[in-house]
C-alpha cells in the first residue's frame, strides 16, 4: 500500500465529506473555502507539492480539528518536508518532532472507514466487471451518480488498499479481501453503509421500473431461538444467488438487501421489588 502523509489523507477525507453533502462541491470549492490557490491545492492533494508552514497554518484555521489533530497535521507536513529535503525544511517546522507510528493508524482508519462505509467503493469494484467499463473517474461518476471528486478519491483509496489495480491502463478488481475485523472502525461504518443502501433501495422503489427491481416483504410471528439458523440460511442463499447472477454476462451493478427485524419493541426487564 502506498503510504501518504496524514495531512494529505485528512484533506482528502474532508473533501470527500463535503462532496457527499453537496454533489456540486469540487476541488475549486474546497480551495476557495481554504483560501488557497486551486493549483496549489490540486498539487498538494496529488502529492506533488508539500504545504509550506504558512499554507499549512492557513488550512488549519479553516478546518475543525482537535488540538491533537492539529499537531498531527503539522507533524506530518514537517516529516514530509524532512524526508524530501532536509535543507529546504522551513525553520518554523523544525520544532515539530517525528512521532513514531502516530500518523499511520489514523491514516488507515480514515480510508478504511470510508471504503467500508460509503456504498460506491464496492460499487466501483463490481463495475470493473461490466463489459462496457471505462477506467475514467468521470465515466464512473456518471454511472453511479456521484461527483467526479468522490469517484477520484474512492479509486485512490481502493488502489492504496490493494483492492483495485491497473493492468494496461485499465482498472481491475484484485482478489484481495477487505477485512472488517476491527469493530471499533467497522461497527459504525457498516451501520452507515447499511443505511446508505436502504436509502438507495427507496430511491430505486420510486424511480426504477418494476421490471428492473424486485422488492418483497413478509410479516410473521416467529420463534426467536431459530434466528441463528435463519441467519445461516440467509447467508447460504445470498452466496448461491450471487453465484447464479454472476454466472451470466455482467451488464449492470446491483445490490441485494434481505432485512429481517422485529416489529415489536423489546420488553423491558421487570425491576426487582416491583409488583
Amino acid at each position: 500500500m502506498n503510504e501518504q502523509a496524514f495531512y494529505n489523507r485528512h484533506l482528502k477525507d474532508v473533501l470527500a465529506d463535503r462532496c457527499e453533502r453537496n454533489a456540486r462541491y469540487s476541488v475549486r470549492s474546497f480551495a476557495k473555502a481554504l483560501d488557497i490557490d486551486i493549483g496549489a491545492l490540486s498539487r498538494i492533494l496529488a502529492g506533488k507539492q508539500i504545504p509550506s508552514f504558512k499554507v499549512a497554518q492557513k488550512i488549519l484555521t479553516r478546518l475543525n480539528l482537535s488540538p491533537e489533530e492539529q499537531n498531527q497535521f503539522m507533524d506530518s507536513v514537517a516529516e514530509t518536508q524532512r524526508s524530501r529535503n532536509l535543507q529546504r525544511l522551513s525553520p518554523l517546522l523544525r520544532g515539530y518532532e517525528k512521532k513514531k507510528n502516530s500518523a499511520k493508524p489514523a491514516d488507515l482508519s480514515i480510508d478504511l472507514y470510508r471504503i467500508i462505509a460509503d456504498w460506491y467503493h464496492v460499487a466501483i469494484l463490481e463495475l470493473t466487471f461490466v463489459d462496457r467499463f471505462h477506467s475514467h473517474p468521470q465515466w464512473i461518476a456518471k454511472e453511479l451518480g456521484i461527483s467526479v471528486a468522490e469517484s477520484t478519491l474512492a479509486i485512490e483509496r481502493l488502489m492504496n488498499f490493494g483492492l483495485l489495480k491497473q493492468e494496461d491502463g485499465v482498472y481491475v478488481k484484485t482478489e484481495t479481501q477487505l477485512s472488517t475485523l476491527d469493530k471499533h472502525i467497522t461497527t459504525p461504518a457498516l451501520r452507515k453503509n447499511q443505511k446508505q443502501f436502504l436509502e438507495k433501495a427507496i430511491h430505486s422503489l420510486e424511480n426504477d421500473p418494476i421490471e428492473d427491481r424486485n422488492m418483497s416483504s413478509m410479516t410473521m410471528a416467529i420463534d426467536p431461538e431459530k434466528l441463528p439458523m435463519a441467519k445461516q440460511m440467509v447467508r447460504e442463499f445470498n452466496q448461491a444467488l450471487c453465484k447464479f447472477l454472476e454466472s451470466g454476462k455482467r451488464k449492470r451493478v446491483y445490490n441485494m438487501e434481505i432485512a429481517l427485524y422485529p416489529l415489536q419493541t423489546k420488553p423491558k426487564h421487570k425491576l426487582k421489588g416491583n409488583n
